[in-house]
């Protein structure tokens, strides 16, 4: 059932969308150094990490191995959640053995694209753990419409109420960052205050959370796909203080660049602390460390631009107060 108007919002932007091909992926803190090397595949083992809230206990908590690392200085293990309000929420973290620094993490609440899940993230989810940060990301019905405010909404609540278990800080800024389609649902969720938020109207699961404090738009199409229009709606938008990052690549040919460009803009005329980082040689699919090869989605977890991109994460988190 929808019991804001979010989704009525977003229908056009969706209908649009649904058509585009798989923005993500269809198989499955603090930065130390903006040079930043090829990755390294290494299997990691985890070790179970219960997880803990106060409204509902979660389902059966599946341990899963991802041979991916990062560049930066932690190993990672990843971890998959869910509740029965939520779909699978992967969870890749510094590995525990960090113990001097274990629960310091600031957390980043990340959003596939349209056709995707949440392990579609993971070469981006373990670049950003390897540096100090704890990545939730969710998967959520992206091709039925009437499910994604649910899905993403419940999985967000229900991160926060869980995030200490998996060395999350909740102290330190929280970062929604979302691609294509995520993208915009990282946008409309984050700033919605009044509808999500503490006390607002939304009550499909649990109770409000604070928005994010930091919200990072990758390659998203916040205009147009292919000719058909829809509009930048700004109703509802009342998180004045978050901080907005739209990243765009100059070689996107789905989500146009101008379409940042344009967004950034409307924001900024609004009053949000909104800025726009292009990214030279950024396709739509490279920034989230892929390349589509005959229309197929294949991972490169060394690709230098989603590297970039990553980093333009961690910089706006440890740019937030």
């Amino acid at each position: 059932m929808m019991r804001s108007s979010f989704l009525r919002r977003l229908i056009p932007l969706i209908l649009v969308l649904l058509v585009i091909p798989a923005c993500g992926d269809d198989s499955s803190g603090e930065a130390t150094d903006t040079t930043l090397t090829p990755t390294t595949v290494k299997a990691v083992t985890t070790t179970t990490a219960a997880p803990t809230t106060t409204t509902a206990a979660p389902t059966t908590t599946t341990i899963t191995t991802v041979p991916l690392q990062g560049t930066g200085p932690y190993e990672v293990a990843t971890t998959v959640v869910s509740h029965p309000s939520t779909q699978d929420i992967w969870v890749t973290a510094p590995s525990a053995s960090d113990a001097d620094e274990w629960g310091t993490w600031p957390i980043v609440f990340a959003t596939h694209g349209r056709g995707g899940s949440g392990d579609g993230l993971a070469a981006t989810a373990a670049e950003l753990a390897s540096h100090g940060a704890v990545v939730f990301a969710p998967t959520y019905r992206s091709t039925e419409g009437q499910y994604i405010e649910q899905d993403l909404e419940c999985a967000y609540r229900y991160v926060t109420s869980i995030a200490q278990d998996y060395g999350g800080d909740l102290d330190q800024p929280v970062t929604s960052f979302g691609h294509s389609l995520g993208a915009s649902m990282a946008l409309f969720g984050g700033l919605s205050e009044a509808a999500y938020g503490p006390g607002g109207t939304y009550d499909a699961c649990f109770s409000g959370v604070p928005r994010s404090d930091v919200i990072v738009a990758v390659a998203g199409c916040h205009y147009e796909y292919e000719g058909e229009q829809f509009p930048f709606d700004m109703t509802g938008f009342s998180n004045m203080d978050a901080d907005v990052v739209l990243v765009a690549g100059t070689e996107d040919d789905v989500c146009e660049l101008w379409q940042s460009q344009d967004a950034t803009e409307e924001l900024q005329a609004a009053g949000y602390d909104a800025r726009l980082v292009e990214i030279d040689g950024g396709n739509h699919a490279n920034v989230v460390f892929y390349e589509i090869v005959d229309g197929e989605w294949l991972l490169r977890p060394d690709d230098p631009v989603g590297e970039e991109v990553a980093q333009v994460i961690l910089d706006a988190i440890n740019a937030a107060p």
